[in-house]
């Protein structure tokens, strides 16, 4: 009896313990999953767009979306912009500054 009871925590604790793991975490430098998930909500909304347009939603550590890759780019362009910022003076930028809520960046009318 001690030892199923001692084998069912240990297979809990295992189970919950990878579902706060973080996996592939290769810019942010966020140690809690709940910091990464409140930083996407932020991201979401300033591109007008769900989880699953950058992410597997089955594995959200999975590179297999194009999307994930250049938001990574993104990221860290926004991240150097905002310590060029800093040096300045100058209010940090977000995702938002150039999408305004679409998933592109929106363009100035073209110069005909």
């Amino acid at each position: 009896m001690k030892k199923s009871t001692f084998i069912f925590f240990l297979f809990l604790s295992t189970v919950f313990s990878q579902k706060n793991e973080l996996k592939n975490l290769k810019v942010l430098s966020y140690t809690k999953k709940s910091d990464v998930v409140k930083y996407m909500k932020v991201i979401s909304k300033e591109l007008g767009v769900k989880c699953s347009f950058c992410h597997v939603t089955k594995d959200y550590s999975d590179d297999k979306k194009d999307q994930k890759k250049v938001a990574r780019e993104m990221i860290i362009m926004t991240m150097n912009a905002n310590k060029t910022m800093k040096t300045l003076n100058f209010h940090e930028i977000s995702c938002w500054v150039c999408h305004r809520g679409s998933n592109h960046p929106l363009h100035p009318p073209s110069k005909k």
